[in-house]
């Protein structure tokens, strides 16, 4: 193995005999001029490159001014949202009712519409809630109730109505109507838009469509609005990731301009030589083939990733015990770099004793 070793380190100096001046190989520099022997003349150090200027930052993109926003109209017809509790729902489920409830609770219909011809909006309401209470209450029953409480500028308790009654019939167009008008009165364009839009799918009225209109216009202008907001912050958010990838790319060139020495390219030398140890093999890695050595040695990306002293001393810290590649597994960057070890390793005819494998 000491003679394999001895022999990978003259084929080294064939290719590059300045290694001879590496301080690491002064003791072998020293042994061969004690024999008599010549060593080439110490090269002419050579004028330390001037690192590139970093790139200037491009230019940032003006942001553009941001239009004022139109201030909203005032609306005359908006309502304040009403407070719960609201009106009773009557019994929940359908239940056989007797012909002297059914006859009771037809009564109060008709008297809640006898109140709503004579404008008598809370007695409406009132004989309505009773023959809600009787049960077995239909979703036109809801809708209609639905209709009185908005007309008493009750919206919340005419939505909660609305509700009741597209639960029990879900194609209801008289329900999404007198909701959609709710929601109009609310503010809640976006919902009122999907309301009447539905109600005139399901069961057009021509009193609805001048409505329509208005809710139509007023959601537009929310929609382009939200749009604009979006394409904001999508440009917003590509700007950033141009930063930030500017930043990086100027991290880049100044760490690859920035000088760094070491023996073989490598700061301190190669981790875990330990100054070669007389040639015997390295910490950890005992009798190594000199042809992993030389494999490793002469893969340009392994010893650029050996100029980072993090790297180093990850692998001179696995090197040292190779259990420790444990603590490293969560690591892509490290992980990345020992594979490609192994693979060197595994070129020259295998793992050096100890290296854990895969």
């Amino acid at each position: 193995a000491e003679v394999r070793a001895v022999e990978a380190l003259v084929a080294k100096l064939k290719e590059d005999p300045s290694l001879i001046y590496d301080p690491q190989l002064g003791f072998f520099k020293d042994f061969v001029l004690s024999w008599g022997a010549k060593v080439p003349d110490a090269p002419k150090p050579k004028p330390k490159a001037e690192p590139e200027p970093a790139k200037p930052p491009e230019p940032q993109e003006e942001e553009e001014e941001e239009e004022p926003e139109e201030p909203e109209e005032p609306d005359p017809e908006r309502l304040e949202e009403d407070p719960e509790p609201y009106p009773s729902a009557g019994p929940p489920g359908q239940t056989e009712l007797s012909d002297e409830q059914i006859d009771k609770q037809g009564e109060l219909k008709q008297a809640a519409s006898e109140a709503l011809e004579d404008g008598d909006l809370a007695k409406a309401l009132e004989k309505l809630t009773q023959a809600f209470e009787i049960g077995n209450v239909s979703a036109m029953m809801y809708a209609k109730r639905a209709e009185v409480l908005l007309k008493l500028k009750k919206p919340c308790a005419c939505i909660a109505d609305c509700n009741a009654a597209l639960k029990i019939n879900p194609d209801s167009g008289k329900a999404y109507r007198v909701r959609g008008r709710a929601n109009r009165f609310l503010g809640r364009w976006e919902e009122a838009h999907q309301d009447l839009a539905e109600s005139q799918k399901l069961d057009f009225d021509d009193d609805t469509a001048e409505l329509q209109k208005l809710v139509d216009a007023k959601y537009k202008k929310i929609a382009e609005k939200k749009n604009r907001d979006r394409l904001k912050a999508e440009k917003k958010k590509e700007q950033e990731r141009k930063r930030r990838k500017e930043e990086a790319q100027r991290a880049y060139e100044e760490a690859k301009n920035t000088p760094s020495g070491g023996g073989y390219g490598f700061p301190g030398g190669f981790p875990g030589m330990g100054g070669m140890g007389g040639m015997g093999g390295m910490p950890g890695m005992p009798g190594i083939d000199p042809s992993m050595l030389s494999g490793i040695m002469s893969d340009p990306e392994l010893m650029q990733a050996f100029q980072d002293p993090r790297m180093a001393q990850v692998m001179q810290d696995i090197m040292a015990n190779p259990g420790n590649i444990a603590k490293y597994q969560s690591d892509p960057e490290v992980m990345g770099l020992i594979n490609k070890v192994m693979g060197a390793f595994s070129k020259g005819g295998g793992m050096p004793g100890g290296m854990p494998g895969g």
